[in-house]
C-alpha cells in the first residue's frame, strides 16, 4: 500500500507547473520569528565568497537557488522530480542541475561549503532520514555550514497541496544533534523567538 510519504516524489513531479505557480519568486519575508530572507543571510554569511552549494531538494530552483547565484555562489541543485529539475535548468543555466534521491546521494568525493535542505528533508519519514542526513553530512568540506528544516519533535503530519496529502516527517531534536555531532557538525543553540511557527530550523557548522 503506497503512504502519503512514498507519495512525495510523485506528488511533485506530477504537480510541478503547480508548484512553479504556488513557490513565490523571492525570498518570503514575511511571517513569524526570523524570515527565510533572514535565515538565508545567516546561512550565506558563513560561506566563503564564490563558494560552492548543495542544495538537495532544489526543486525549480527559485527563489533560493536563484538568490544563492545571484549572490555569486555556485549551486549545485539535487531533485528526483523531472518536471521542477527541467524548470531549473532552462531558468538558470548557471547552475548545475542534477537528476537524484536524497536518500542514496553519492556525488562521489566532491564537497561543498555549504549543504542545504530547505524545506526538503522534512517531506522524508523519520526512518528515511536517517539514511539521508549522514548521506547529505557526508559531502560537506572542512568547513562547512548546513541549514535545514523539522518539526518541533518527532513524529508524522499529513497536510494538504492541491487537493492531494502532502507528509512531513521529522526526528526528534536530540537525534538531529547527535547526528550532526557524528559528522563533526554542532547545531547552532535553539532561539523559540526565531523559529517558524511551524517547526525548527537548522542551522550546524563543521570547523
Amino acid at each position: 500500500m503506497t503512504t502519503s510519504a512514498d507519495r512525495i516524489i510523485g506528488l511533485y513531479s506530477d504537480k510541478a507547473e503547480g508548484w512553479i505557480a504556488d513557490r513565490r519568486r523571492t525570498l518570503g519575508t514575511g511571517g513569524p520569528g526570523l524570515t527565510e530572507a533572514g535565515w538565508f543571510e545567516r546561512f550565506t554569511a558563513a560561506l566563503p565568497p564564490g563558494g560552492t552549494v548543495l542544495d538537495i531538494g532544489c526543486g525549480a530552483g527559485w527563489p533560493v537557488a536563484s538568490a544563492l547565484i545571484e549572490r555569486g555562489f555556485k549551486v549545485t541543485g539535487v531533485d528526483p522530480a523531472p518536471g521542477l529539475l527541467a524548470h531549473a535548468g532552462e531558468t538558470l543555466p548557471q547552475g548545475e542541475w542534477l537528476a537524484g534521491d536524497m536518500r542514496t546521494l553519492d556525488l562521489g568525493d566532491r564537497r561543498f561549503d555549504g549543504l542545504l535542505a530547505w524545506h526538503s528533508l522534512f517531506h522524508l519519514s523519520p526512518a528515511d532520514q536517517r539514511i539521508a542526513l549522514p548521506r547529505i553530512l557526508s559531502h560537506g568540506a572542512r568547513p562547512c555550514v548546513f541549514m535545514t528544516s523539522s518539526g518541533p519533535g518527532e513524529g508524522e503530519i499529513v497536510g494538504d497541496w492541491r487537493g492531494e496529502p502532502l507528509y512531513h516527517g521529522s526526528l526528534a531534536p536530540e537525534e538531529y544533534r547527535a547526528i550532526f555531532d557524528a559528522h563533526g557538525f554542532v547545531a547552532d543553540p535553539i532561539d523559540p523567538a526565531e523559529q517558524d511557527e511551524y517547526g525548527l530550523i537548522w542551522v550546524a557548522r563543521r570547523r
